[in-house]
């Protein structure tokens, strides 16, 4: 039996490693803030809220809750 050349043993654990790993799936449209901001709009101008945000906010105003937005200082 001929000695495994350093590549061969790299494809081979690259594979094993790979074939064995969970991927995580991509969170990436459940992450990120709840407000639509685009560059074209103002800086002052009013952000569109999703649904979730709405939500979170008629919630808060009806306990009179604080849900943090940002760095946690400001709240709804």
């Amino acid at each position: 039996m001929p000695k495994p050349s350093p590549i061969s043993i790299f494809a081979a654990a690259t594979t094993l490693l790979m074939a064995s790993s969970n991927v995580v799936p991509s969170l990436a449209q459940t992450d990120g803030g709840l407000k639509e901001w685009s560059t074209d709009q103002a800086i002052d101008a009013k952000s569109t809220m999703d649904a979730d945000a709405a939500a979170l906010q008629k919630k808060a105003e009806a306990e009179d809750v604080c849900v943090p937005i940002g760095e946690g200082e400001n709240c709804w």
